[in-house]
Order: C-alpha cells, then structure tokens, then sequence
C-alpha cells in the first residue's frame, strides 16, 4: 500500500503540544503499530468515545485476550487431586 491510497480523512489534525510531545505515537516496545480493518460500527462507535478510542479498542482486545487464554488453559486441564495437569 502507498502512502497516497491510505484514507486519513477521519485522523484528528495534531495540535503543536502533541507534536511536540514525545508520546504523540504511544509507541512503546509493548505496541506494535499495525493496519488493521475493523468492521465499521464498531470503529463509529470506539470513535464517538472521544480521544483515545485507540487506546480503549486496544485495552479491550487485551482483556478478551487475556480472559480467552485462561479459559483455554482451564478447559485443557485436568484436576486430579486439587492440582490442574495441563
């Protein structure tokens, strides 16, 4: 994909204070910068809840993550006296 085909019609303009703060990507070895499609009423939705919506679709994709992993881990143990044995 090229820069020119990327839609940036919907991206809040940068003010100057974020700009030229260091975060203004909230980059850090925990994130990945990715593309990714999402279906549209769910990005209307995170988008109406204001600045940080990434943040926020983020944090709840790590929650399902986390709840779906233990769920999984749960569900191919087995309990044999009291212990789980994976």
């Amino acid at each position: 994909m090229k820069d020119e085909d990327i839609d940036c019609s919907d991206m809040p303009e940068l003010t100057e204070e974020e700009l030229n703060s260091p975060n203004w990507l909230s980059c850090t070895p925990e994130n990945e910068i990715m593309y990714l499609a999402i279906n549209r009423r769910v990005a209307e939705h995170f988008r109406h809840t204001g600045k940080g919506y990434l943040n926020r679709m983020s944090d709840l994709i790590n929650s399902f993550l986390s709840d779906y992993v233990k769920k999984q881990q749960a569900s191919t143990a087995w309990n044999i006296g009291g212990n789980f044995i994976q």
